[in-house]
């Protein structure tokens, strides 16, 4: 039989795993939630599910096996909750939550329960990141510098505190990645209405610096730059279509430059090592599960609390 599951949320973010889950001939989606009756039956119709304008009445008749959360933290409501009550194991993206107190709260919830979760951090899944992984080696990255400049406008921003909380996390997510865990933040908000951010990283090896701006741009700007000793590594949208700052890497050294672009599909890979992990009932299997989120949310609750008291953080402190 095929593993039953469910999504709250049909919009594009969505899409991305319903293309990957559409060639698999052992899941089901048997139910979509959305605000948007519309965009929830457009999808529904494909898979013959059921559809639903309430999270809360799909768990309780349904009972999927999984769920696939795709709306932003602050249309989530406490669907995580829910779901970690009932023992369902989920997949969320966009990462982010509604706040710290609740992401630490699930958190929580799903060590309880030992609930297989992931959180949509791409980073470890796209195979320029495991390229620029093995060419580091076990050497320490001295200095990176990220960028998360969105056009002003998202309904769901106020500030670049919020960016960071909601959007931004992938690069910081990705820092981690590539430097290690944060030891110190210290944050300092621009702009009249606080419309920039700029967060400083300390780690164990190096320094990194974040910039986040909800300015009003032509174009979004989202890079990752890593640099050590006679060598540079960029992951950038500019150098590959879309938005994903992972789409391809340029390895610049000093006698010669590469570019590599994404062969990949993360999320297909991604919602794969899910559906492995709850096969297993492993919720140690995925290397993104909610309490390693958790880690990437601390350091952006210590940025925000660092740029609100004008002051250092330590990560630890949180």
């Amino acid at each position: 039989m095929p593993r039953t599951l469910a999504f709250f949320g049909a919009g594009p973010q969505a899409g991305q795993y319903l293309d990957a889950l559409a060639r698999r001939p052992d899941v089901a989606v048997a139910a979509v939630c959305d605000l948007d009756r519309r965009a929830a039956e457009q999808t529904a119709a494909g898979w013959g599910a059921r559809v639903f304008l309430s999270y809360e009445a799909m768990l309780e008749e349904v009972q999927p096996e999984a769920l696939w959360v795709c709306v932003p933290p602050h249309l989530q409501g406490n669907v995580l909750l829910k779901a970690a009550e009932r023992g369902v194991p989920f997949f969320v993206d966009p990462p982010g939550a509604l706040d710290f107190p609740h992401a630490r709260l699930c958190a929580r919830l799903v060590a309880e329960k030992r609930l297989v979760t992931a959180v949509g951090f791409p980073t470890g899944f796209a195979d320029v990141v495991r390229e620029a992984r093995e060419y580091l080696g076990a050497n320490p990255v001295p200095l990176a510098l990220g960028r998360w400049l969105r056009p002003a406008g998202a309904e769901t921003v106020a500030d670049a505190a919020g960016l960071l909380w909601t959007e931004g996390c992938r690069l910081v997510d990705a820092l981690r990645h590539f430097c290690g865990e944060v030891k110190r933040v210290h944050a300092l908000a621009a702009g009249a209405g606080q419309g920039g951010l700029v967060v400083q990283l300390e780690f164990a090896g190096g320094v990194g610096v974040l910039t986040c701006a909800t300015f009003a741009r032509p174009e979004p700007r989202v890079e990752l730059e890593l640099m050590g000793e006679g060598w540079c590594l960029e992951f950038g949208a500019a150098l590959a279509a879309g938005h994903d700052p992972l789409a391809a890497l340029r390895l610049v050294e000093r006698d010669r430059t590469t570019i590599l672009r994404r062969m990949n599909d993360p999320a297909a890979d991604h919602a794969a090592a899910f559906l492995d992990a709850v096969a297993a009932n492993d919720p140690k299997a995925l290397p993104t599960g909610y309490a390693a989120a958790l880690g990437t949310l601390t350091v952006c609750h210590a940025a925000a609390l660092s740029a609100r008291e004008g002051r250092p953080v330590e990560v630890a402190e949180v």
